[in-house]
This record gives C-alpha cells, sequence and structure tokens, in this order.
C-alpha cells in the first residue's frame, strides 16, 4: 500500500532550514549593514572632517607665527637708506634696483617665501609699492604701483606687526597669505612696512575637501577613507614643511640668545628676542653710562703664569665680573684681555643707568675677596687681582656699527672715551674706583664718594670733577665716613690755598688712614706749593699726560 505525504507536512532537513531562514533574513542583514556601514561612515568622515579642522587650524598658526618672525627679520635686512633711493618709476631704470630684487630672491628662497616687498605710505588712503622679489614682466611692479589701504595694511603702517587670518584674500589674490612688520630708519622713526607671502591654497583645499567629505558621509567607506587618508598625508607634509622652517626660525633665536646672553642679561634677552626692532641697525643718541674696567698689573701676572693656568685665570675672573655686570642690566661691550668695556642703558633704556653702574662697581670690588681666595688657592696667579674702575655718564651713539657682514653692538663719544680715561687715572691717584661728577649727580646720593681734582684727560678739551666711590651708604662703615669727613675737610683748605693748614689736614688724615694714596699726594703737593706756589689766576683744574 503506497503512502503519501502533503509536502508541508515532508520534514525538512537542516541544511534546507537555514537556507530557507538566511533566506528570509538577508534583506534585513543587507539593510542592517548598510546601515552601520552608513553610520561607520559617517562618523569617519566626521572624525576626519574634525582632524581637517585641527591641522587647518595648526597650520594656519604656524604659518601665521612664521610670516610674523619672516617679516621682522625682512624689516632689518635692506637699510632704509638704501630703499629711500627708489620712490619713482624711474628710480627702478638702474642696477642697484635690479640687484636688490635679486637679494631679495635669496632672502624668499632662504625663509621659504612666495614674495618680500617694501612698501610706504602714498597719503592717507593708499601705499606706495617700492620693490619685490618679483621678475615677471606681467606681475613685476615697483614705485608706480598706488594700491588702496586695507586694514591688514593700515595695521601694518602703525606699526604693527600683522599676518592676514585664512580666507582675508581670495582665489584673485593668488591664493597669498601675507605677513608684515614696521621697518625703523637709523634715527628710529618709522619709514616703511615690510611685507612677505606664502600661498595658502592648500587652506582652500581643505575647505573643499571639507564639503567634499560632507557629501560622501552617506556614500562608500572607502571613498571616505582615502580621501581622509590622502587629505592628512597632504597636511601632515605641509606641516612637516611648516615645522621645518619653523624650528629653522627656533634655531636662529637660540643662537641669537645664546649669542646675546653672554653680554646681556637674561631679561634684556627676554625682551630684545620677544621685539627685535628694539635692535635697529646705525646707531641711536641715548643718555647713558658706560663703565670701563682693568687689572693692575696683569701683563705682570700673565708673564709667569702658563697658558693653561692664564686661561683658567681669564675665564674665572671674567665670568665672576660679568656676571656682576649683567645681574646690574648691563651690556658687555667687548674683552680687551683682562678689561671688561660695557655700558647700561642699551638695548633696553633705563632711567637708573647711572646707578646700576656705580652699584655694579662696588658690587665687582667686592667680589675680588672671593676671586682671590680662590685663584691664590688654586695657584693659578702669584698675586691677587686688583681690579682699577672708570664710570662716566653722557650722551653717547650706540647701535649696530661695522658693515652689513660685520658688525658690532656697540658705544662711541667723547663720554665714553672719558669712562675710559677715568680707569687710568685712578693709577695717578692710587684709587680703584673713579666716576665723574656727571655720573655722581645722576645717583640720587646712594653713595659714599669722596671729591678729588678738576683735570683735564688726555685727548679731552673739558675739565672733569673726579669722584672717588668708596661704597653704598648704607654699607659704608665709620672709617670710610670718617675719613671722606677729614679729606673733604683737608681738600676745602688746599682749594683755597692754604697750603700749609691743607698740608697738616692731610698729614692729619694719614695719621688715621696711613695707606690713604689721595691724601699723601696732597699732603705733598701742599709742601711743593708752599714753596712754588701756582700763579694767581690758576683755576685749580690739573691737566694729565697720561692715559
Amino acid at each position: 500500500m503506497d503512502t503519501y505525504l502533503d509536502d508541508d507536512l515532508e520534514p525538512k532537513q537542516p541544511n534546507v532550514f537555514w537556507k530557507s531562514l538566511m533566506n528570509r533574513l538577508k534583506t534585513p542583514l543587507t539593510l542592517g549593514l548598510f546601515f552601520v556601514s552608513a553610520l561607520m561612515v559617517f562618523f569617519i568622515s566626521m572624525a576626519v572632517q574634525i582632524q581637517m579642522k585641527r591641522y587647518e587650524k595648526m597650520i594656519t598658526e604656524a604659518n601665521q607665527n612664521h610670516l610674523k618672525t619672516v617679516a621682522q627679520i625682512a624689516a632689518f635686512e635692506i637699510p632704509t637708506e638704501e630703499l629711500d633711493h627708489f620712490k619713482t618709476p624711474a628710480d627702478t631704470k638702474n642696477t642697484a634696483y635690479r640687484d636688490l630684487k635679486y637679494r631679495l630672491v635669496q632672502f624668499a628662497e632662504k625663509y621659504k617665501v612666495k614674495y618680500v616687498y617694501y612698501f610706504r605710505e602714498y597719503d592717507k588712503d593708499n601705499f606706495q609699492y617700492i620693490i619685490d622679489n618679483d621678475f615677471d614682466p606681467e606681475t613685476e611692479v615697483g614705485p608706480d604701483k598706488i594700491l588702496k589701504i586695507g586694514d591688514i595694511a593700515r595695521q601694518a603702517l602703525a606699526g604693527n606687526v600683522t599676518a592676514t587670518e585664512l580666507g582675508a584674500h581670495d582665489q584673485s589674490w593668488e591664493n597669498l597669505l601675507a605677513g608684515f612688520a614696521p621697518v625703523y630708519d637709523s634715527s628710529g622713526a618709522f619709514y616703511c612696512v615690510a611685507g612677505v607671502d606664502i600661498g595658502d591654497k592648500v587652506f582652500f583645499d581643505i575647505r573643499r575637501n571639507s564639503l567634499v567629505m560632507m557629501a560622501l558621509q552617506i556614500f562608500a567607506l572607502a571613498v571616505s577613507m582615502i580621501f581622509g587618508v590622502l587629505a592628512i598625508l597632504v597636511y601632515r607634509k605641509k606641516a612637516r614643511e611648516t615645522e621645518e622652517a619653523h624650528l629653522k626660525l627656533q634655531y636662529f633665536n637660540n643662537n641669537m640668545r645664546q649669542a646675546f646672553s653672554t653680554y646681556l642679561s637674561d631679561d634684556v634677552v627676554d625682551e630684545v628676542i620677544s621685539d627685535p626692532a628694539r635692535l635697529k641697525l646705525g646707531g641711536v643718541n641715548r643718555h647713558m653710562t658706560a663703565l670701563f674696567s682693568d687689572v693692575k698689573n696683569f701683563t705682570g701676572i700673565a708673564e709667569v703664569l702658563t697658558p693653561e693656568h692664564l686661561v683658567d685665570l681669564l675665564n674665572h675672573y671674567l665670568s665672576t665680573m660679568s656676571d656682576v655686570l649683567l645681574d646690574q642690566k648691563g651690556t658687555i661691550d667687548k674683552y680687551q684681555g683682562d678689561a671688561i668695556i660695557s655700558f647700561f642703558g642699551a638695548p633696553l633704556e633705563l632711567a637708573d643707568h647711572a646707578i646700576r653702574a656705580c652699584t655694579a662697581a662696588v658690587i665687582m670690588k667686592r667680589m675680588e675677596n672671593d676671586i682671590n681666595r680662590y685663584v691664590l688657592e688654586k695657584g693659578i696667579s702669584p698675586s691677587p687681582l686688583l681690579t682699577r674702575i672708570g664710570i662716566n655718564t653722557g650722551d653717547m651713539v650706540v647701535g649696530n656699527m661695522g658693515t652689513q657682514k660685520k658688525m658690532n653692538y656697540t658705544i662711541i663719544s667723547n663720554a665714553v672715551n672719558v669712562a675710559s680715561r677715568l680707569e687710568g687715572v685712578n693709577k695717578m691717584y692710587g684709587t680703584w674706583v673713579l666716576a665723574s661728577d656727571s655720573t655722581i649727580q645722576e645717583t640720587k646720593n646712594r653713595f659714599l664718594t669722596r671729591r678729588l681734582d678738576k683735570v683735564k684727560l688726555v685727548g679731552i678739551n673739558e675739565a672733569v670733577h673726579l669722584q672717588e666711590i668708596l661704597e653704598t651708604k648704607t654699607d659704608a662703615t665709620d672709617a670710610m665716613f670718617e675719613l671722606t669727613y677729614l679729606f673733604h675737610k683737608a681738600l676745602d683748605l688746599f682749594e683755597a690755598r692754604n697750603w700749609k693748614d691743607a698740608g697738616e689736614a692731610f698729614n692729619n688724615v694719614m695719621k688715621t688712614f696711613p695707606n690713604d694714596y689721595p691724601a699723601r699726594l696732597y699732603a705733598n703737593r701742599c709742601t711743593y706749593y708752599k714753596d712754588h706756589p701756582p700763579v694767581a689766576d690758576w683755576d685749580g683744574v690739573f691737566s694729565l699726560t697720561e692715559k
């Protein structure tokens, strides 16, 4: 007997069951996977967009800092005297103009910028182009180009260091991002503006790609990832280039800091690095104080030392004394063997430059005890080191002097020569720290000083009133006050030409202070003048014949 089973009642095999189940779930699974993929694409695209924005911000800030720094360097690159030659289109026909453009081409290549140029204010609404590094006949411009003053240019013409914001220029401006810095002439007056440009096409690319990524958020993951990876690679490359340029500039600043730190105090270096315009090319006239120091009989000391001991001796002495000068915000001009030439009041102006210079001199004399204890214990000096110091205050020219290739930040003037001569005059009076009366008048009575002669120094026409600095008044001993009192009392008699009483008064000083050389000097003068008095119209000024 045959048995027939209904198909619906026929038992299913396991593989057929799973196959049916998969067929039923295929559509939901496909839709679910698409939905998950879409979400992944969306979130990954959003992550890529955020990363792109971060790179955009990072690169923008890095390039703006780069532009500002390079613009400041460009402000010092060309002297204003040279730029002042080019004011009309006719001035651009000479070879000097073309030579200058070639120098700007080299500058642009060195600092990785597209354009470097200079412009000056033409009138209240316009500025005049001066020169740039462009040799393309279709785009080359010069003093014949008069342009409207925009907000950024107006800030630059006002003396500010600026950089354009991303999007401040559109495609018609060749995708340029610009930085500007003021240029000052040798007198410190504003002259023109230095500008540098780099291409900002990469930033427009970032924004365009970002919009593309938004459109692709619901599409293929692969496309989104490719665009993201390519964009990141591009941005990282640009970031590396910018970082390399920044590192080079940082290296330049570090070297400049290291060089300045040898001659300037750390806080002065910080202010100069933050505002390089303080170091203008050329010299400026400024009221300052100069300090010259030298070691007594250092030549004799050096003759008996080995080269190694001589180097150790100089290094220890100069390091200790230089630290004292730098702590008082002094600037070290140069070292000449054991001599130190320094000044107070530049590159940063100091209202109390005279006080700082005199304070440094007092501390330097105090430091001799520590220095001599060290060099004698170490056996690197046969005798103690004794420092003579000369100080003078007056108008001086300070600045970078020399040539474009070799410059020295230094001081010159008759007032500087006086400080140099005063250091040597110590030998004649047996003193250690001599200052001019012009210096002492600006120290607000903070120092105990001894009044000496009025002298005409070698090579100096005007008489200088000598003042010996003994100590700060707050730290001076009773013996120091007694010495100055007795000495000034005797000096008053000397200046009144009372030779007999003055001689007795100076001898009285030597009874209490037998080693005081100035008192002995004046006592000998009194003995001489009693028998050989000076002429009746003698003005009391001594003319010195030795430096």
